[in-house]
């Protein structure tokens, strides 16, 4: 490789250097507002299940909060719309496979949040739902999924569906995401033990939960996008530290090959001269 390939091989590589530390100083910055938006989300889903287990202390028996024969599955694939993220699709892509592989494509149905998981299930046959794409913005906002809410709601009381299943990448640290498998209905509690708090409900405890089950399904999808969101943004900041470190340790080894190159052409030069002068 000749000087003037390596000076302009080092040159390209440092723009790419240049673009990574970019994109890893963006994901750093939404680090931040991601793990305030996950705590919020975490707590107020504990709220309204800590609401879930005093109506179900009212209620004798419904189809919602009671385990049966599971039949058929509706899986909530959660990914992003974007890639450049390391391992993060991939690693849930395969737990996602290894669980659904058993299955019959009768057995379960799929409901694709994200670019990503809609191409996927796309390219492999998958059952899905959604005939379009759901994109997942980094703007999270519950009601951007209310109907979906509502629509597996009346799936599952309906008989259509016996378990809904969420798959996202969960957030354990900045170099750490786990995928995670959450079923959120029917809704199970341990026991049905008597609760700290007592409620006197003005309506009738039925009614109440179909409302109270409403905001739990959309406050778990939110949760579940928020964590995803998350690891994605921190999965992504690695990624590009990992690239920029790595441009950087080329851009030095092709400097050392460029300045060898340099010394031993101007080591030629000088041979030359001497040669010529001794003629």
């Amino acid at each position: 490789m000749g000087l003037k390939e390596i000076k302009l091989r080092m040159q390209a590589i440092k723009k790419t250097a240049s673009i990574t530390q970019a994109m890893y100083n963006i994901a750093l910055s939404k680090l931040k507002k991601s793990s305030s938006l996950l705590e919020n989300a975490q707590h107020f889903k504990q709220e309204v299940f800590r609401m879930l287990k005093q109506i179900n202390h009212s209620v004798e028996t419904h189809r919602l909060i009671e385990q049966g024969e599971v039949e058929k599955k509706l899986y909530i694939l959660v990914t992003s719309d974007r890639g450049l993220c390391g391992s993060y699709h991939n690693q849930l892509f395969k737990a996602f496979l290894e669980e659904v592989n058993t299955l019959s494509t009768d057995d379960y149905q799929l409901l694709a949040l994200g670019k990503k998981a809609f191409y996927f299930s796309l390219k492999r046959k998958l059952p899905m739902v959604n005939t379009e794409i759901i994109y997942n913005r980094d703007d999270v906002l519950a009601t951007s999924f209310r109907e979906y809410a509502s629509l597996i709601k009346d799936v599952f009381v309906g008989g259509f569906i016996d378990e809904v299943i969420l798959f996202n990448n969960h957030y354990v640290n900045t170099g750490t995401q786990v995928v995670e498998k959450k079923v959120i209905l029917p809704v199970l509690f341990d026991e049905k033990k008597q609760v700290e708090d007592t409620y006197i409900f003005d309506v009738d405890p039925v009614a109440l939960l179909d409302d109270v089950i409403d905001i739990y399904i959309e406050g778990s999808i939110f949760e579940a996008l928020a964590d995803a969101k998350l690891s994605e943004h921190a999965s992504r900041m690695m990624a590009m530290k990992n690239a920029t470190d790595n441009a950087h340790d080329i851009v030095e080894r092709l400097d050392t090959m460029y300045h060898r190159a340099r010394q031993q052409e101007i080591t030629s030069e000088l041979i030359d001269i001497v040669n010529g002068s001794n003629v």
